[in-house]
């Protein structure tokens, strides 16, 4: 077909064609007539073209004005919004929002090269973990008093017991009692039916402590006759004066003592010798049975086979824990009403303010917002992702922007037969022991919240070499989120692995004292002598960023009073 710019080229020519021949013969002038009524003809098909043009441009001026008008009478959707994945919505039936990711944020494959190592720090060989006892610390066999038995009822889900059963040992120590083994938890959300010795080795706990605290399986009968103990709820964070006047009067008079709903019971700040026992309690006496332990070596084990290295994910996206925390994420009424139905078990809880809640920095990373952050501080889509979760709300749809970009995407239900977890499947606890095993084990441990097991495999992997324990820094990455599609994924990323100074796990980026001490066992935590290393010298920075971490853990989602309540909520 004919351009326009062909039909100016010809239309010229035989313009000057027309003013040469002016003034020739007749023959001349009756084939300059033929060629007049063309020339006649070709203006007319040119001024129709550019007729054409004008009316094109028209019409574009018009869609032009009718997106300014659009804008402004039908503003964008809100901001939280943003929080759905790409490609889907996150639960069926949601308000749906596609993401113009072609435009500026083009999420790479690979994580680049970052220059520096991802699976390791390179000085954490001069940390190591020293909870041994000093000479000045008095042993059981001096101690302890005949006749004072000590009793504990833990609360919640594992690593919430595990927590409980730390402090009991201390507690029984402070107050020169007998510990009994502690009693689980079998009336919670969980009703798991499981005791003591079916998650832990049981005569190894006894055996490891036995120069600490005297321990028995079962408190012995009184006179022949079953003993029934007094029960006693002491206050959160109790410190040892607490002890002393609340629980020893009434031990002397009964001798024997039940504390109930122990959990976050014993105060953060302790001395020196004590926090050392709580050491040697949580990371040498608690040790799992032996089926759990071969079960849990055996999916490592699985994973390596995959690949050199491999990250282990939390992922705590369930239904209750996003109604109790009262966050929202762009689901619309069918988001809110079974969120909000669920969040009626809790008589207690006042109305939620999801805005204020999400911009503290109190809402768990959704699985894309996870992904998101693991692939800026340079995790590529060939990483292998063992993912510890319970039933993530919104399902498949909301993991599939995690798996988009983590396709290598692994749970012990994937790498394990039914046969091979069927002596586990029924029983919550002993699950959680196996995924607490792969966490502990994995190169680097990653988790979207920073409830009891993210801060409890934070501290453990402290304590054994700082492996890497990467937690989010919530607040800050709130409004990076709602942000990332006005910006270059460089520009993301980069503010990102700002963001996450202090927050990898690192050596030194949390001060002495700061947080829960299962996170921090500072006190536990000891260098080699004369070396001066790269984390001393970049100190100051790393524990600003966490100073303002631990800033924003009061009181909802950190605050133990907040983990007591998220993980005790059926058993009142």
């Amino acid at each position: 077909m004919t351009t326009l710019k062909e039909l100016k080229k010809l239309f010229f020519s035989l313009k000057i064609r027309r003013k040469k021949s002016e003034g020739n013969n007749n023959t001349t002038t009756i084939h300059l007539h033929g060629s007049n009524g063309f020339y006649i003809g070709l203006k007319l098909i040119l001024w129709r073209k550019r007729r054409r043009v004008f009316s094109f441009i028209s019409a574009i001026s018009g869609c032009l004005l009718l997106l300014l008008f659009s804008s402004v009478y039908f503003p964008p959707p809100t901001a939280n919004n943003l929080f759905l994945p790409r490609h889907s919505s996150v639960v069926k039936g949601r308000e749906a929002l596609e993401y113009n990711f072609e435009a500026m944020f083009q999420v790479p494959a690979s994580g680049g090269n970052l220059g520096r190592d991802l699976w390791s720090w390179s000085q954490s060989t001069f940390y190591y973990g020293c909870s041994n006892a000093s000479k000045t610390f008095r042993t059981a066999d001096i101690k302890t008093l005949p006749d004072r038995y000590l009793l504990i009822a833990t609360s919640g889900g594992l690593n919430q017991q595990r927590t409980g059963i730390i402090d009991a040992v201390v507690a029984a120590y402070m107050l020169n009692a007998t510990l009994v083994i502690p009693r689980l938890d079998q009336q919670s959300y969980w009703k798991d039916t499981s005791c003591f010795a079916d998650i832990f080795d049981v005569n190894w706990f006894i055996s490891y402590l036995s120069r600490d605290v005297e321990i028995i399986k079962e408190l012995p009968p009184k006179g022949g006759k079953a003993w029934i103990p007094r029960t006693i709820r002491v206050p959160r964070k109790c410190d040892p004066t607490c002890y002393e006047t609340r629980v020893l009067p009434v031990l002397n008079r009964t001798q024997a003592v039940e504390l109930t709903k122990f959990d976050y019971r014993l105060s953060n700040r302790l001395d020196t010798e004590l926090q050392k026992l709580r050491c040697r309690v949580n990371y040498h006496a608690l040790r799992f049975t032996d089926p759990i332990l071969k079960m849990g070596k055996l999916l490592v084990e699985r994973m390596k086979m995959k690949a050199k290295h491999f990250i282990a994910l939390h992922l705590r996206f369930e239904p209750d824990m996003l109604a109790f925390s009262g966050c929202y994420y762009g689901g619309g009424d069918k988001e809110r009403a079974e969120l909000g139905a669920i969040r009626k078990r809790w008589k207690t809880l006042h109305a939620s303010n999801p805005e204020k809640v999400r911009r503290n920095g109190k809402c768990p990373l959704t699985p894309e917002e996870v992904g998101l952050m693991l692939r800026a501080l340079g995790f590529g889509s060939d990483v292998h992702v063992y993912v510890a979760s319970g039933d993530v709300y919104g399902g498949e749809e909301s993991l599939a922007p995690l798996k988009g970009l983590f396709p290598n995407f692994h749970s012990k239900q994937t790498i394990a037969t039914k046969e091979e977890l069927a002596q586990f499947s029924s029983f919550s606890g002993r699950m959680a022991a196996l995924d607490y095993i792969v966490c502990d084990e994995t190169d680097v441990f990653v988790a979207n919240n920073n409830g009891n097991m993210a801060r409890m495999l934070a501290g453990r992997r402290r304590y054994f070499g700082h492996k890497p324990a990467i937690r989010p820094n919530a607040k800050k990455l709130y409004k990076l989120f709602l942000d990332r599609n006005n910006m270059t994924w460089e520009e993301f990323s980069s503010r990102v692995r700002t963001y996450q100074i202090g927050f990898m796990g690192e050596p030194n980026e949390m001060k002495p004292g700061k947080g829960e001490f299962h996170e921090n066992p500072d006190s536990c935590l000891c260098q080699a002598k004369g070396i001066e290393t790269f984390e001393e010298k970049n100190r100051k920075d790393a524990v600003k960023m966490s100073d303002e971490y631990q800033s924003i853990e009061d009181p909802d989602w950190i605050d133990v009073d907040y983990l007591y309540k998220i993980e005790e909520f059926m058993s009142d």
